[in-house]
């Protein structure tokens, strides 16, 4: 199976290590990481694809099989909270997303155990695509 190139920005990879270096960090986070950039792609701020998933990128997915649909903003550890909507980078959600673009298909396996496939729907918001490069 070949896996998908992802585009990240350079800031959100220095933001990620850091988080992923966090004093009472998990270890495991390191090791995601690792997984991640293996496969990465990493672009300057201003010259990620407006359809492409970057940290802060408020997104819907649609489960094709039921039409579920899901809105999740990928967010920093810190700032995660599953109940609003605001997905940790460092789950298997949050990295399944992590720099694939509009019309991908995701497969992640949650906590729950149950294989999840969704697509990619709509990015509703991506700070790059707004000149905001605070996020």
């Amino acid at each position: 199976m070949t896996r998908k190139i992802r585009y990240l920005t350079e800031l959100d990879v220095a933001r990620l290590e850091k988080s992923a270096a966090e004093p009472g960090a998990a270890p495991a986070r390191q090791t995601m990481l690792d997984e991640l950039l293996e496969r990465a792609e990493i672009v300057a701020p201003q010259d990620v694809a407006a359809n492409v998933v970057t940290m802060n990128s408020q997104v819907t997915l649609k489960n094709e099989e039921t039409g579920e649909t899901f809105t999740w903003t990928v967010v920093y550890p810190r700032s995660a909270d599953f109940a609003a909507g605001r997905l940790n980078v460092f789950s298997p959600a949050g990295l399944a997303l992590l720099g694939l673009k509009r019309g991908d298909t995701v497969r992640f396996t949650p906590p729950s155990g149950a294989q999840q496939t969704l697509k990619i729907d709509r990015i509703l918001f991506q700070p790059e695509a707004s000149d905001d490069f605070r996020l």
